[in-house]
C-alpha cells in the first residue's frame, strides 16, 4: 500500500511520516519546500508543490491507495491571538482538490487530523476553549476543519476525521481513549506521537469509516 501524506513538514505530520515508514508503508509526500524534509528512506517520494494547486496534488497522488492529511492553518505562534500565516481557506481548498482528484485516480480513503471542538463536538469542550474559538484567531482554524469535515461528509470517500484533544509534544505513548458523543468523556491532552500512531494504525481498518472519533489519553 502506498500513502500520500499532506502536511508532512508540520509537527504532527512529521510524526505520521515517521510512524508510516516504521510500519513499512511506501509514501509520497507533497511539500512546499523539499529542503524542509529530513527523512531519508528509499520508500518515500518527495513532490514539491501545494495541495491548493490541483496539478501538484495530482502528480503526488499517482499510484497511491490512501491519503492522510495533517494540513493546518499556521499561526505565527501557539498564542491564540497570533497572526495567521496560512490563507484562511487553505485546508478546505486543499481538501476540495483531494476529493476531486481522488475520484479521478480511484483513491477511496482519506484520513484527516481535525480537532476536538469541531462540529457536534463543540458542545462537549470546556467553556474556555469555546470562548477562545469564538473570540480569537483559533476561530478560523476550527472553521476550516468544520468546512473540511462537511466536504468529506458530502464526498464518496471512506473518510475518517480524527479529532484529537489539545496536543502536546510528549514522547510517551499512553493508553488511548476513543470517544463519540463525549462517551467516554475525553481527557484534555494527547501527544502528537499518540495521534500519529493512531492514524497509521487505522490505515487498514474500516472501523472508523465516515466517522469523527475524538481521541485523548487515559
Amino acid at each position: 500500500m502506498k500513502i500520500l501524506i499532506l502536511g508532512a513538514t508540520g509537527r504532527t505530520g512529521r510524526l505520521i511520516v515517521e510512524e508510516a515508514l516504521k510500519q513499512g508503508y511506501d509514501l509520497n509526500v507533497l511539500v512546499r519546500d523539499k529542503n524542509k524534509i529530513s527523512f531519508s528512506s528509499t520508500t518515500i517520494n518527495i513532490f514539491q508543490g501545494t495541495p491548493t494547486r490541483r496539478q501538484d496534488l495530482a502528480a503526488a497522488m499517482q499510484g497511491c491507495d490512501l491519503i492522510i492529511s495533517a494540513l493546518g492553518i499556521v499561526r505565527a505562534s501557539d498564542a491564540p491571538w497570533s497572526k495567521l500565516i496560512s490563507a484562511k481557506n487553505f485546508i478546505s481548498e486543499s481538501i476540495k482538490n483531494a476529493i476531486a482528484e481522488a475520484d479521478q485516480q480511484n483513491v477511496k480513503r482519506l484520513i484527516t487530523v481535525s480537532a476536538w471542538g469541531v462540529g457536534d463536538s463543540k458542545k462537549d469542550i470546556p467553556f474556555w476553549l469555546r470562548w477562545l474559538i469564538d473570540y480569537t484567531n483559533m476561530g478560523p482554524v476550527y472553521a476550516e476543519h468544520e468546512r473540511e469535515e462537511k466536504l468529506l461528509a458530502n464526498s464518496n470517500l471512506n473518510w475518517t476525521a480524527v479529532r484529537p484533544v489539545a496536543l502536546n509534544d510528549s514522547e510517551k505513548i499512553k493508553t488511548l481513549k476513543v470517544s463519540f458523543n463525549n462517551l467516554p468523556k475525553p481527557s484534555l491532552y494527547i501527544s502528537r506521537q499518540s495521534v500519529a500512531q493512531f492514524i497509521v494504525d487505522i490505515v487498514k481498518s474500516d472501523k472508523y469509516d465516515r466517522k469523527s472519533p475524538t481521541i485523548s489519553e487515559s
